[in-house]
């Protein structure tokens, strides 16, 4: 084997790792989960890619033959961590689905113990692999099914990207099928020239274009909410301003009643608070496929198809809000104004005009019961100072 082949491959790696490792501990993501779950997998591939250097060292050498045992047995269970992280990673990635993704986590955790039970108890039976007399790994019977079961992960990201959201499909799924196609190339000349080492390669290929799509995404996230940000939805509206056919969507504008004397009563720090409810508020009101952002200063716009009623997912957040307001956990309540139609693309009609009109009926919705709005922030303060 050629082992100058293999460190180039593998150093090569393994220094694309930490780059962005590092980069990425640098940067702000209000995302945990998908952050938590990026780094987890780059540590499980860094981890292989050197115990695979490793042991191509240690093959053939006068290195003890338990010792390249050992080697290779962290190397198959820290191969498959990484490969069973990174499909996790990637279904979370395609459908920003927390609970789908905690599920699959389970079942992987349950597979990836049994097989690493499996791993060690070659140590003694030698039914993947073995050590000659000369220090070089002798692959058992059963070692084609070890590879078999490796390749899960290919079949699991398959699957998430068929089945993936279409917007995900549009803006994502082409980079990720040629990614994809760049491991299984990769992985299927490892298995045809015997060199493990061609994968990483391709995996680190995967891991750096995964990295700028969460940049480019985090560029579209308003860093005070952890919602979409104007630039994200001005993106959205020219998309639908090129669309030659016709295809209706139904838009909100949403505003927080009183939000000034919020910030000017009580501090810019609980008007920021007031802010990161009502997204909070939104964003588990919403479904996937639903747009929302933060439009300016307090106000939000939401766009969801027209077969639903945009007026019911209005109600299901005053629900939501009136629920926080009897918790009383906030020196003010939160109340809403917002105004809402219908805009059909390439209907001879301005986006920006339309936004105008309804961002109007905002306005009008909001003078017409400013008075019947009472807030509590006064009331609140008085009897504190009482």
């Amino acid at each position: 084997m050629n082992l100058n082949f293999n460190y180039s491959a593998a150093l090569g790696s393994c220094l694309v790792i930490i780059i962005i490792f590092i980069d990425y501990l640098r940067k702000f993501n209000t995302d945990y989960f998908q952050r938590k779950l990026l780094i987890a997998a780059m540590c499980a591939v860094f981890l292989s890619v050197s115990f695979d250097l490793v042991r191509n060292i240690l093959e053939g050498s006068n290195a003890a033959a338990g010792v390249i045992i050992f080697v290779m047995s962290l190397y198959l269970i820290a191969s498959n961590f990484g490969f069973y992280l990174s499909a996790a990673f990637i279904d979370y990635f395609a459908h920003n689905n927390l609970d789908r993704t905690r599920k699959m986590l389970r079942v992987l955790f349950i597979l990836l113990v049994i097989y690493s039970a499996i791993v060690i108890l070659n140590l003694r039976y030698f039914y993947f692999f073995s050590v000659s007399a000369a220090n070089n790994i002798i692959y058992g019977e059963f070692y084609t099914h070890q590879i078999l079961f490796s390749f899960i992960p290919l079949l699991i990201i398959i699957i998430d990207i068929i089945r993936a959201p279409k917007q995900f499909k549009l803006t994502q799924g082409t980079m990720i099928n040629i990614c994809l196609l760049i491991i299984v190339l990769g992985a299927a000349l490892g298995i045809i020239m015997g060199k493990s080492t061609i994968v990483w390669p391709c995996i680190t290929a995967v891991f750096l274009f995964i990295y700028f799509s969460i940049i480019k995404s985090n560029l579209k996230v308003d860093v005070l909410t952890g919602i979409g940000n104007r630039y994200s939805f001005d993106e959205f509206i020219k998309r639908i301003s090129r669309q030659n056919t016709k295809e209706d969507y139904s838009m909100a504008i949403i505003d927080i009643d009183h939000f000034t004397e919020i910030n000017e009563t009580l501090g810019n720090h609980e008007g920021d608070n007031a802010l990161r409810d009502m997204a909070a508020i939104i964003k588990r009101t919403i479904r996937q496929s639903d747009i929302a952002a933060r439009y300016e200063d307090d106000e939000f716009v939401l766009v969801t198809s027209t077969k639903d009623n945009i007026q019911r997912m209005i109600d299901r957040i005053e629900e939501a809000l009136e629920k926080q307001n009897a918790l009383r956990d906030r020196p003010y309540q939160l109340h809403i104004s917002f105004g809402y139609d219908i805009f059909t693309t390439n209907s001879g009609h301005s986006i920006r005009e339309f936004l105008n009109h309804i961002d109007r009926l905002m306005y009008k919705y909001k003078e017409a019961r400013r008075k019947q709005i009472v807030t509590v922030i006064t009331a609140k303060l008085n009897n504190a100072a009482e």
